[in-house]
């Protein structure tokens, strides 16, 4: 039997990259994958390159996730200067600086189904998110949750489902379903976790991640590509 974890992702920003480099970076349509392993590694206290850190990210590979936009906010965009960036040839320019542009859902709630035949797993990780070692963000160091995270006990898959859409209108609901079958999907998402770099080298560069197939589910009247463009 399929069972599933309940998060709840509210907070007055929040900011899921899933395509975050160079100068525009995005707040993602809807929290990523690896986001959501970060999270866990850390409430877990898993070190960087640890065996515990190898193990949630290969239970990863068998969790199946799905993403409920509960409230649609609006986008905040934050200026930035950035100095020592890399130039195409790879030397570090310390003279110049580079305008960036981050960008955060303000006031949105998501909920994250996360779908697993391994319900003792999903019980550490619950534990761990309502106790965590370190701390928990939602997508930016910036952006901490707030309201629980765990608000329900783990539930047979249906009953989750069921749960996370009760209380959102039928014309309102929008989800991203993670699927197995390449033509069941609408979108590819890079954002499976493969490895979050090294004690030593731990930024975007050393950071791996391998492709997820998405069904984005939309009845809001918008087309789906909207939501990314920021």
């Amino acid at each position: 039997m399929i069972s599933t974890l309940i998060l709840h992702l509210s907070s007055p920003m929040q900011s899921w990259g899933n395509s975050s480099r160079f100068e525009h970076r995005g707040a993602g349509p809807a929290p990523s994958k690896s986001s959501i392993c970060g999270m866990i590694c850390a409430a877990m206290g898993a070190a960087r390159q640890s065996p515990l850190e190898r193990e949630i990210i290969e239970a990863f590979h068998r969790i199946r996730m799905t993403s409920v936009c509960r409230k649609q906010g609006i986008i905040l965009r934050d200026y930035h200067t950035v100095q020592g960036t890399r130039k195409a040839n790879g030397s570090i320019d310390n003279k110049t600086a580079v305008q960036s542009y981050r960008h955060y859902w303000h006031d949105s709630r998501f909920i994250v189904l996360l779908n697993s035949k391994d319900e003792p797993l999903l019980r550490r990780m619950r534990q761990a998110l309502l106790d965590p070692q370190w701390g928990i963000w939602l997508g930016r160091k910036s952006c901490i949750p707030s309201e629980p995270l765990i608000q329900e006990d783990i539930m047979p898959a249906a009953d989750a489902r069921e749960h996370a859409l009760h209380h959102i209108p039928e014309n309102q609901r929008e989800l991203f379903i993670e699927v197995e079958d390449h033509h069941t999907g609408t979108d590819t998402w890079q954002d499976e976790p493969l490895g979050f770099g090294s004690p030593a080298h731990s930024g975007r560069s050393g950071r791996t991640y391998g492709p997820r197939r998405i069904n984005h589910i939309a009845a809001l009247g918008v087309a789906s590509e909207d939501y990314f463009q920021f």
